[in-house]
């Protein structure tokens, strides 16, 4: 006899996308199997019988369903606390399920697959079962992350060869004492996992969320370009004026070329105005070039007289 104890951390969109995949109707039986073995992925063996421990209430109730439907199943059913949070057991005891998971459990290398999944939709039963029982996922408001934690690494690396049936982004592995963890941090291979589960809303107000987080970085990027400008530009006028100020103040403007007299002059009256427009203003008018090279040597002698 086994027990498995299954563990969901309850977060809004998890659950929002897990509603999502448990609405979804399940007709062949072998793909009702496909989501079990899915949702058994991250159990544990015991002696009294099989336990399933459940945070989301939707996947216990997918669960009873299954159970009932493939093998006249109807564990017994209770709430428990785990942390702050309540969750489902379901317990029961069946030989039939235990033979399909010793039969399941002999074939988890990918090149095996055919053996548990017999028609095309089975892949996608079996990811809805696995999220929907291991899965957490970030609410990508906030960030992009998506965690399945299953029995072991050699669980992980099947359910990463079912994936790859996809030609999704291969997943992080870790192993954390006797689990198996699958990552994803790139929001693009999130939203084709969901995808691959069977999301079809979820999946597209993700990508909404994708879309509009990337036009908000984009606007703060020309916003931060603008705003560094600006500063710039701010702390170059006010050098410029600070040079002039003390050149006119030690009497010594009076002494240097009229072109540099004239510059000096506007720009003490215009003192926010930008260097085209400042150019435009002398007589003749001068480049921008022209003017920054006059601005510049105002600045130089004010230094070279020890004046700032």
């Amino acid at each position: 006899l086994f027990t498995y104890r299954i563990r969901i951390n309850k977060m809004s969109f998890s659950t929002q996308v897990k509603d999502e995949l448990n609405s979804i109707q399940i007709k062949g039986n072998c793909c009702k199997k496909a989501y079990l073995l899915g949702a058994l992925m991250p159990c544990e063996h015991a002696e009294d019988g099989i336990i399933l421990r459940l945070s989301d209430e939707g996947t216990a109730d997918k669960l009873k369903y299954i159970l009932g439907s493939l093998y006249k199943c109807t564990p017994e059913e209770k709430k428990i606390k785990r942390g702050c949070f309540e969750a489902t057991e379901l317990s029961f005891n069946n030989k039939k399920i235990e033979d399909f998971l010793s039969f399941a459990n002999a074939y988890t290398k990918a090149q095996d697959a055919n053996r548990i999944f017999k028609c095309s939709n089975c892949r996608s039963a079996f990811l809805r079962g696995v999220f929907c029982s291991c899965g957490t996922l970030s609410d990508p408001k906030k960030s992009f992350s998506l965690e399945l934690r299953v029995k072991d690494r050699g669980r992980a690396q099947f359910i990463q060869s079912v994936v790859d049936t996809w030609g999704i982004d291969h997943p992080l592995i870790t192993q954390r004492g006797e689990i198996g963890s699958l990552f994803y941090r790139k929001e693009s291979a999130i939203g084709d996992f969901l995808s691959a589960c069977g999301s079809t809303g979820t999946v597209f107000l993700f990508y909404d969320i994708m879309v509009e987080k990337d036009v908000r970085n984009e606007e703060n990027r020309a916003t931060n370009c603008v705003t560094r400008n600006i500063g710039k530009s701010v702390l170059a006028s006010s050098l410029q004026i600070h040079a002039i100020e003390a050149l006119t103040e030690s009497r010594i403007i009076e002494d240097l070329p009229a072109e540099l007299i004239q510059t000096a002059e506007l720009r003490m009256s215009y003192p926010d105005m930008t260097l085209s427009e400042l150019a435009a203003l002398h007589e003749p008018p001068i480049s921008k070039s022209g003017l920054n090279h006059r601005l510049s040597t105002l600045i130089e002698e004010a230094r070279r007289r020890k004046l700032i």
